[in-house]
């Protein structure tokens, strides 16, 4: 018996590449494609040779898809009479399958790396097939782990795609990407201008076609009205500000790795109990947690934006969509699966929504009652990981919010940046956001080196900020209050606090002399924060105050060594912030007497 191993690598680079949301999602596509039609595709055709009526794995519908996985009559055990193949994960960009015989696996590999050429060039597919083993005698987890070893070696031993698009001779360059072109691209009229493009441009363009299909499944599935934006022109023509949302689980590669250990078979074979058993369970625990971690992702993304959807008339975009009988929803998601999620959104709505999410996919892992028969696989692969420390999953997003026409891809560069800094909250969910109100660029560093004042001791700036709830939180951790997203909103909800005549109780006036005074450095921020503290206390004003610090009325914290303010936090957010209807109550029906 032998394992077989498929993956892609360099991603977010692939997909990444252009400033073309077309390419991106396409390449987005191809790169689901890969792990699962491909190589469904192949292992079906394979086992067509010997039974002609063998039905096929693959499905367009994602819901099917998983279903197939988990039947047995479809996808049986390996170890049954007459199997040949078995398929223990199929997913974006990854699969990895059991064989009987290792000719079988580089068939299989054969056929979806050629087709990757063809159909996918610039995508970097690596496969693989373990030496052979024995399924009664060596435990599998140990042959997942040398076999991901393997792979990694061969991948560094071979030369990288960009070298399969040489600039010699020369040739035009394509308009998108770069590379050399391989064909003129000629547009209808009134579409973009015709221009030359490189076979990759080329076939991820191709690949986007896909892409809005299966899109529109989900949201049919979900009963939800309408269709993603199809391209970054649709948001730019009715959303003021467009957000990049990346988010991505803490410690799930780790569990991947560990999971002979995380699923219980470890300490059952140090027990004395047999591989053959041991295997059986690792490979139907692998396939249910792979599955169910898509589930509880789909699951929380579709529920953060029927939360979005809600605020209908509140949010600009949704009215002016609505105003021109369009039937478009403000947001387009280019990643959407496993623990990762990438979207395009509405800047208004950008950080409601990517708190719901985050919360959201802390509720739906912690679920005892997943559907198609997972229950609660992933709160007990969780609570026995040391990475998670948990009975759930957590996931940290970043939020760059930029103008239209923005670069896209510059724009991707810094939400990185921020998930990196939300990452230093883990385990705990947390969000990082910044935006971008010039074009001066897109590197955090340098964007948070001009938020210090005071020779660089005093930080304008409190965020990360944690979304994990506080019941949640590890008891005496002060850090993890002091960027508590629940007193974020507090902040805002008090910037937003309108009074009988509909007006603002904290005036605008004060609030901006506030942030001026924060740019002069701690002793004058504060001078000005005293002198109307007292005069604004009712309105809700002391919001702002620090607490601790042996009573003083300031707008800082002290935090490793240094001083933070969250003042400029709240203002920034509330510029991107859709109203609830307790914030708005007031101010709506002044305006409805009107």
């Amino acid at each position: 018996m032998n394992l077989v191993l498929i993956e892609t690598s360099g991603n977010q680079q692939y997909i990444f590449a252009t400033n073309k949301l077309r390419e991106n999602v396409g390449a987005s596509e191809l790169t689901y494609r890969v792990g699962t039609e491909w190589v469904l595709g192949a292992v079906h055709g394979l086992l067509k040779d010997t039974d002609p009526s063998v039905r096929p794995l693959w499905d367009e519908d994602v819901q099917q898809l998983r279903e197939n996985l988990l039947n047995r009559d479809l996808n049986p055990p390996i170890t049954n009479t007459g199997v040949s193949t078995e398929v223990i994960v199929a997913t974006s960009g990854k699969a990895m399958l059991l064989v009987e015989n290792a000719e079988s696996g580089k068939k299989i590999i054969r056929e979806v790396t050629c087709r990757a050429l063809k159909d996918a060039p610039g995508l970097d597919v690596c496969g693989i097939v373990s030496d052979d083993f024995d399924w009664k005698a060596r435990p599998l987890g140990e042959i997942v782990s040398e076999t991901h070893r393997q792979l990694d070696q061969k991948r560094e031993n071979r030369p990288g795609s960009t070298l399969r698009f040489l600039r010699l001779p020369v040739v035009m360059e394509c308009a998108t990407s770069g590379m050399p072109a391989a064909e003129w691209d000629e547009r209808k009229k009134g579409e973009e201008p015709s221009a030359a493009r490189s076979a990759v441009s080329l076939k991820k363009r191709k690949g986007s076609e896909s892409y809005g299909p299966r899109m529109k499944k989900l949201l049919r599935l979900k009963q939800i009205a309408g269709d993603f934006a199809r391209n970054i022109g649709v948001l730019e023509k009715y959303c003021d500000w467009l957000a990049v949302v990346h988010a991505d689980g803490n410690g799930v590669g780790q569990i991947f790795l560990d999971f002979w250990k995380n699923s219980g078979c470890e300490a059952r074979q140090e027990e004395g109990e047999a591989s053959e058993k041991l295997n059986r369970d690792y490979v139907e625990t692998y396939r249910k947690f792979s599955i169910a971690l898509d589930v509880c992702t789909q699951e929380a993304f579709i529920i953060a934006l029927q939360n979005m959807l809600k605020w209908k008339n509140k949010l600009r975009s949704l009215r002016r969509i609505k105003e021109n009988r369009g039937d478009v929803l403000p947001i387009l998601p280019i990643l959407l699966g496993g623990d990762d999620l990438t979207v395009v959104c509405d800047g208004q709505a950008a950080l409601q929504f990517t708190h719901d999410f985050l919360v959201e996919f802390e509720q739906q892992t912690a679920r005892p009652d997943l559907p198609l028969g997972l229950d609660d696989i992933i709160p007990k692969i969780a609570a026995a990981a040391p990475s998670v420390n948990a009975n759930r999953l957590s996931a940290c997003a970043g939020l760059a919010i930029v103008k239209p026409h923005f670069p896209f891809s510059a724009a991707y560069d810094l939400s990185e940046q921020l998930i990196t800094s939300a990452k230093q909250m883990k385990p705990r969910s947390a969000l990082d956001f910044h935006a971008l109100y010039d074009a001066s660029g897109s590197d955090l560093d340098r964007i948070r080196q001009k938020l210090r004042v005071d020779e660089g001791k005093t930080l304008l700036y409190g965020r990360p900020y944690v979304v994990t709830s506080r019941g949640d939180l590890p008891i005496g951790n002060e850090a993890d209050y002091r960027h508590d997203w629940q007193k974020l909103e507090a902040r805002i909800e008090a910037i937003f606090k309108k009074d009988d005549d509909g007006r603002r109780r904290l005036p605008n006036s004060q609030l901006h002399d506030l942030r001026g005074g924060l740019f002069l450095g701690e002793k004058a921020a504060d001078a000005r924060y005293r002198l109307i503290r007292q005069r604004y206390k009712e309105q809700g004003i002391t919001t702002f105050d620090e607490a601790g610090e042996g009573g003083r009325q300031s707008l800082f914290f002290t935090e490793n060594g240094g001083r933070h303010t969250r003042l400029l936090d709240a203002l920034d957010a509330a510029n991107f912030w859709v109203e609830t209807d307790e914030e708005n109550e007031n101010g709506q029906n002044k305006e409805d007497a009107r």
